[in-house]
């Protein structure tokens, strides 16, 4: 059954150009994505914490979208593109919470990836779990969620709130790398290496 869910799994890309477009009308998921991809390097784009910070708070600020909330949260948490300020992260991570539930109530892949990481970080005072979380942005990575699809990888690489499982691991990876995600591929590269020195059977 996983075999077929895995062979019809189509990771979602987006197009910056028109993210921006959209996020300029007023829609705060183009606002979010377009935070993310700075963030993390994704859709085509290079890191620029600067850029994922203002498109975050635009989110946050002007089209009130708890995905971008807490994007801008873990800005302040992590010090990226704006000084570190964890009160504050952590208050945004609370103040976004209760509506990223409804949205994941409701199948969204992006809401249902954050709930994951409040999951796995322990953010907004909820108590860290990896087989939760794990659980939880497997439900994204199902969905299409490019992300939730490289971390589902690494979850398996690492045995984090599942068991180890090479073979899976490659398997997200690869559907990742082939959606045009960079890190994903390095991984590939890595998993590669590891298992030639270990020379352990494929």
């Amino acid at each position: 059954m996983e075999e077929t869910v895995m062979a019809e799994l189509v990771p979602m890309v987006f197009e910056i150009k028109q993210l921006e477009l959209d996020a300029q009308s007023g829609n705060g998921l183009a606002a979010y994505l377009l935070g993310r991809s700075y963030f993390s390097e994704e859709n085509g784009v290079e890191r620029n914490y600067k850029k994922s910070f203002e498109w975050y708070k635009y989110g946050a600020e002007i089209l009130n979208d708890p995905r971008c909330i807490y994007g801008e949260g873990i800005c302040y948490d992590d010090g990226e593109g704006v000084e570190q300020d964890q009160k504050k992260a952590n208050e945004l991570f609370i103040k976004a919470y209760e509506s990223l539930k409804r949205l994941a109530d409701e199948k969204d892949p992006f809401s249902t990836f954050i709930l994951g990481a409040y999951h796995f970080y322990g953010f907004a005072g909820i108590e860290k779990d990896d087989v939760k979380a794990f659980d939880i942005i497997y439900s994204s990575a199902m969905m299409g969620h490019l992300p939730g699809i490289y971390d589902i990888g690494t979850f398996y690489h690492n045995g984090i709130g599942v068991n180890i499982d090479y073979c899976k691991s490659k398997e997200f990876f690869k559907i990742a790398a082939e959606a045009g995600l960079e890190r994903a591929n390095q991984k590939l590269v890595e998993w590669e290496k590891d298992f030639a020195d270990n020379d352990i059977e494929k």
